[in-house]
């Protein structure tokens, strides 16, 4: 390689050398340049001259990142001032252009074409850091072209690149998928996985005593329910945890290694005092780092390893006497699952294994993927007694969008079923003896989608969860981190769902956007009645909007919910230091 032109761009008598942070080229030579002035300017690539210059931003803030639409008829720039800026070329005279290709037509009209600064959208509050674009397929033949844009705010944002100018962004808000907040009812601990800790907090106690029946939601204050933090020495960041639903073991998992512990409750008369945690050492075999966790009440620990294997470890109990270490409980490698990994073809084992979950029975052990591919899902039957065989029992078949989120159904005499929650917010519903579709999937239609109501399937949060009340194993919620949504398979599915609290600003804010769509495509406006707006009188389906910023959400007891909310000022609190603006009028 030979460098052929040294293009300088001005530092306006500054002693420190302007910075160019971002660079872009065009198939016609011209270049691009985002720079530590605020500057946006356009280069002829042939020549090395600067032909057009631009500002960002007033306050002269640094240009980190551009853009450039698929046809390279616009520039997208952004940085340290977080409006993404829109600079567009102008159009050619359809008479110029005549009958030559696109390609013909930007090499010759390039250099006469003038960039002019079009508009700017203003939905970060701190520094954007990256500019992308990407295509969305639509049910049309051409995709939808989008701008992406994430944020120090850890938001990302996405922008119509054809209609950057009218159109709305549309935020995404960078809640976890994965939960890192794991239950235990027997004792009432909530775990709290952090960078390097877990923090366990009580959720009743003799200050706070449990909530009585029919009774409005209350409250917890986090700082007075916190009973311990247990901190794990690691140079990684803890990925996974999860607390037994006895609460006697704790396990944790870092990039390279597994950690298990026992946990010694203090306390009398339901009052908890204190944890004691106590390490457990793992044998070679038992470390494996893993991206799920699950116990169940036999004392097995469920690890989804980062090779795709689950291992299975029993922990057993033994006496001092008996251990050399001295723990009182002894780890082993009961089992290893493989068999859904032998075929390294499949799209879906490139994807890491990130939700476990077993049935009430403990006959079956679901294991999913963020994948819509075959593979994606896979159920396993495991040993009930010292005769049983571990087996893999199925591999559910492809899906139309991504896997969020499984759960296994029923219990007692309800034979046990599979739900699985999808990108699209549809889910469906698995028969596992009959290795097929339940009875109710079969009615409802494939796809899904088509018949549930649209306020469900409308919606952009994707379903991250699904919880079922012990009581009524034909009765589940779809959590996602919004809203949750009520679903009866016992009763009909209706043609919209009813909102509660029927008056919250975003059950008003659905009603104006179909308001909106009826005028724009010329639909007639249906009247409002009393009927349609609580859902023609079913609650199934129903959509609850009271809670918002969701990160956990399970029974802890019959007829008696948790959720865990994080308010979205709380995250603005813990980041940097904004740019400071001038606002008009102050």
């Amino acid at each position: 390689w030979k460098s052929t032109l040294r293009m300088t761009v001005e530092n306006r008598g500054l002693r420190e050398a302007t910075k160019v942070w971002a660079l872009q080229a065009l198939s016609d030579g011209t270049v691009i340049s985002g720079d530590s002035l605020g500057h946006i300017q356009v280069w002829d690539g042939l020549s090395g001259t600067m032909t057009q210059t631009f500002d960002h931003n007033e306050s002269g803030a640094d240009v980190l990142c551009l853009a450039v639409s698929e046809d390279e008829n616009k520039i997208f720039a952004s940085g340290v001032d977080s409006s993404v800026r829109c600079i567009q070329r102008q159009c050619l005279p359809s008479a110029e252009a005549g009958d030559k290709s696109p390609q013909d037509v930007i090499l010759e009209a390039a250099p006469i074409r003038n960039w002019i600064s079009s508009t700017s959208h203003r939905k970060h509050s701190h520094d954007v850091k990256a500019l992308a674009i990407c295509h969305k397929n639509t049910s049309s033949s051409k995709p939808i072209e989008l701008l992406v844009s994430g944020s120090v705010d850890t938001r990302i944002c996405t922008y119509v690149t054809k209609d950057f100018k009218s159109s709305r962004p549309k935020i995404w808000y960078n809640w976890p998928t994965l939960s890192p907040i794991s239950l235990s009812p027997q004792h009432r601990l909530l775990a709290v996985t952090r960078d390097d800790s877990i923090d366990l907090f009580q959720l009743s106690g003799p200050e706070m005593a449990a909530p009585a029946k029919n009774v409005t939601p209350e409250s917890r204050d986090e700082t007075r329910s916190l009973v311990k933090t247990i901190s794990i020495q690691s140079p990684f960041n803890l990925n996974c945890s999860v607390i037994s639903d006895d609460g006697k073991f704790l396990a944790a998992s870092d990039a390279v290694s597994l950690y298990v512990f026992s946990l010694e409750v203090e306390g009398e008369d339901g009052k908890l005092e204190d944890v004691h945690p106590t390490k457990l050492s793992l044998p070679v075999d038992c470390r494996h780092p893993g991206t799920a966790l699950k116990f169940d009440n036999r004392g097995r620990l469920f690890c989804a390893t980062n090779n795709g294997l689950i291992n299975i470890l029993q922990i057993n109990p033994v006496s001092k006497a008996d251990s050399s270490d001295g723990d009182c409980y002894k780890v082993s490698l009961e089992h290893v699952f493989k068999e859904h990994v032998v075929d390294w073809s499949a799209s879906s084992y490139h994807f890491p294994i990130v939700c476990l979950d077993l049935s009430t029975d403990g006959k079956w052990l679901a294991a999913g993927r963020f994948s819509s591919g075959k593979g994606a899902v896979n159920v396993f039957a495991l040993a009930t007694n010292e005769e049983g065989r571990y087996k893999h029992w199925w591999s559910l078949p492809e899906m139309d969008a991504p896997t969020t989120c499984i759960k296994f159904l029923g219990g007692g005499s309800v034979e046990s079923s599979l739900a699985v929650g999808c990108s699209s917010n549809e889910f469906y519903i698995y028969n596992l003896d009959r290795r097929s579709l339940s009875h109710w999937s079969n009615d409802m239609g494939l796809p899904l989608l088509k018949s549930l109501p649209k306020e469900l399937t409308s919606r952009s949060e994707p379903v991250a969860r699904i919880v079922s009340n012990p009581v009524n194993p034909q009765r589940f919620i779809l959590g996602s981190h919004g809203y949750f949504c009520t679903v009866d398979l016992d009763q009909p599915v209706p043609e919209q769902s009813s909102m509660f609290p029927p008056d919250h600003l975003r059950a008003k804010r659905l009603e104006l956007l179909k308001e909106e769509d009826a005028m724009m495509y010329c639909l007639p406006l249906k009247k409002k009645s009393k009927s349609s707006a609580s859902g023609n009188g079913s609650t199934n389906l129903a959509i609850c909007l009271r809670y918002s910023e969701i990160l956990f959400q399970d029974f802890i007891a019959e007829n008696e919910m948790v959720i865990v909310e994080e308010p979205w000022m709380s995250i603005l609190d813990e980041l940097p230091d904004t740019l400071a603006r001038r606002v008009y009028g102050t």
